[in-house]
């Protein structure tokens, strides 16, 4: 009987444990395209904006090798959770060559958000908008798809929860 019963109490324990997890996972999600997939070879990065229309667009250009990439993933987690059911988007365009390092770094980090994975077309139209040479990279674009900072605050800078709230 002693035996059933902890059994019982192990069971209902792993249960809720896993309710409680999925509850978590489901409040954030990441969302991921690897615009280098045949599928998608005919995305641009307007297309992917335009995806985002009346949602104010925080924009992070990374990688999974920079390391102050990483550092500040922790700090853009708390803003998507200070957001969370707003017309915010956190959006995130990697310009890993590497697919698997890329992914193996989302799951690494529990990222979550829109993840993007840069092919060539969306890297140059990139460079030629933004001139983005160095990561990370942040930009916010307000609701009608207008950049209003092509060099957005960092998600470690409190100064950008403001930057965010003046959008909405």
């Amino acid at each position: 009987m002693k035996k059933l019963a902890t059994t019982f109490a192990i069971s209902i324990l792993l249960l809720t444990t896993a309710g409680l997890f999925a509850q978590t996972s489901a409040a954030l999600k990441a969302d991921i395209k690897d615009l280098n997939d045949p599928k998608y070879s005919k995305e641009t990065f307007n297309s992917v904006l335009d995806q985002y229309k009346g949602k104010v667009v925080y924009l992070d250009f990374w990688a999974s090798w920079c390391s102050p990439c990483r550092k500040e993933m922790p700090h853009s987690q708390k803003l998507q959770e200070t957001f969370k059911g707003q017309d915010v988007v956190f959006l995130y365009i990697s310009v890993d060559r590497n697919a698997q390092q890329w992914l193996n770094m989302i799951e690494k980090l529990s990222l979550t958000g829109e993840h993007y994975r840069a092919n060539n077309i969306v890297h140059t139209q990139l460079n030629e908008q933004f001139s983005v040479r160095s990561i990370p990279r942040y930009i916010m674009i307000d609701k009608e798809g207008k950049v209003v900072s092509a060099h957005a605050n960092r998600p470690s800078n409190s100064a950008v929860v403001e930057d965010i709230k003046k959008l909405l």
